[in-house]
């Protein structure tokens, strides 16, 4: 209304006003949480947030019903254009808790979240098998298609680009940190993770896995080396 050449807002359009600019709005510097996980980000509006934790609360429960409860506190994920790829166990290369995810990936649904939520609850010194089972696990049970296969069967492209690699045994070999990258083309070393693992879940259990995932030693629990499960999977992927 106009009063005295002043413009003056009723009530009713100051909190309409007000809703407006709290939905506009960016979590500036802050963070927004909900069950357990906390949305770190100075880029993303209140109403991208809140969605992307309730997402990321129910991403992390699936992990929680198939691994455990191996992680019990929050997991901070920041949100940021400044990050290129998603990670974990950062900044202190080991610590659990923390997720950097570039805002692309938040936006167009692409971002391996669940992925990342597995290496807090299950972090590894074998680089293979750490991924591996984040890759499987993300293409199992994730609610997005993501990286590196992005919904397409991870059987079918690892037997596509098998025939070029002739062992596993470099793979198994790498240590976090180090990335897998380093002894191979990226994408195709968490293809071949990524199966194998899955190879191993599906075919002798998710009991036996624990075992190998905690000692590291093939023989011992399946009662073959890498080298030949390699090859009983490699057979498997004939089969496809």
């Amino acid at each position: 209304m106009i009063f005295e050449g002043r413009s003056v807002l009723c009530p009713v359009c100051i909190v309409a006003l007000s809703f407006l600019v709290v939905q506009c709005a960016s979590v500036q510097r802050g963070t927004l949480g909900c069950e357990g996980i906390q949305i770190v980000s100075d880029q993303l509006t209140v109403p991208e947030a809140e969605e992307y934790c309730r997402y990321a609360v129910s991403e992390r429960k699936k992990v929680e019903e198939f691994w455990g409860a191996t992680w019990t506190e929050a997991i901070r994920i920041h949100v940021s254009s400044s990050y290129r790829i998603a990670r974990s166990l950062v900044p202190n290369q080991g610590d659990p808790g923390y997720i950097e995810m570039p805002l692309g990936r938040v936006r167009d649904n692409r971002g391996a979240l669940l992925h990342e939520i597995v290496h807090n609850y299950a972090p590894n010194s074998n680089r293979f098998l750490q991924e591996g089972l984040a890759v499987y696990l993300q293409d199992r049970m994730g609610g997005n298609p993501a990286f590196p296969n992005f919904g397409a069967n991870l059987h079918v492209l690892a037997r596509d680009q098998i025939s070029s690699v002739t062992s596993l045994a470099r793979l198994n070999n790498v240590r976090f940190p180090q990335p897998l990258s380093t002894v191979m083309q990226e994408r195709t070393a968490y293809i071949l993770a990524g199966s194998f693992v899955g190879f191993l879940i599906e075919k002798y259990g998710l009991p036996q896995f624990r075992r190998l995932y905690e000692t590291g030693n093939y023989e011992k629990v399946y009662k073959n080396p890498l080298k030949i499960l390699e090859k009983e999977w490699r057979s498997s992927l004939q089969q496809r």
